[in-house]
């Protein structure tokens, strides 16, 4: 771990940047005279970091209304549907909503018991607008329950 104080981390940033991301490198950042310091990692470490952060949908068939309901537990998140593919699709969206309120209210969430949610947000973070990316990491190519 290289570690950069003050002043150093605007001028090293192109060369953190390319480090952490080619290089799999990790920075630690802090001021001067301060115990605050943050972390510096890119993408492909962040990737392996999380990895093994992955979630397992649950399909059921709702009788009474004709629903497919979708439960992923690892964010206690929800999708519905008349149809397989609406629900996907309305978890697809729940869990991209989720994401971006998760990060704008992150201290609200860390304080409200949903802290283990953190890697998995992050990895959802890591799938970035990729569609299929977040279908594969909510389990949705794997399907259980009653189908």
């Amino acid at each position: 771990m290289i570690q950069l104080i003050g002043d150093e981390v605007g001028k090293q940033l192109p060369y953190i940047l390319e480090e952490s991301n080619q290089r799999l490198r990790l920075f630690a950042i802090g001021a001067r005279d301060s115990s605050l310091q943050s972390w510096v990692l890119g993408k492909r470490l962040a990737e392996i970091l999380f990895k093994s952060y992955a979630c397992e949908v649950e399909w059921e068939r709702e009788e009474i209304f004709g629903l497919w309901l979708l439960y992923v537990p690892q964010l206690d998140l929800w999708g519905t549907g008349d149809t397989k593919e609406e629900a996907v699709e309305d978890l697809v969206a729940a869990a991209e909503d989720y994401r971006e309120v998760y990060l704008q209210c992150i201290s609200f969430y860390l304080s409200a018991g949903r802290e283990k949610h953190l890697p998995y947000v992050l990895r959802l973070v890591l799938a970035g607008d990729d569609k299929e990316k977040i279908k594969a990491f909510l389990g949705l190519h794997k399907q259980k329950g009653r189908v």
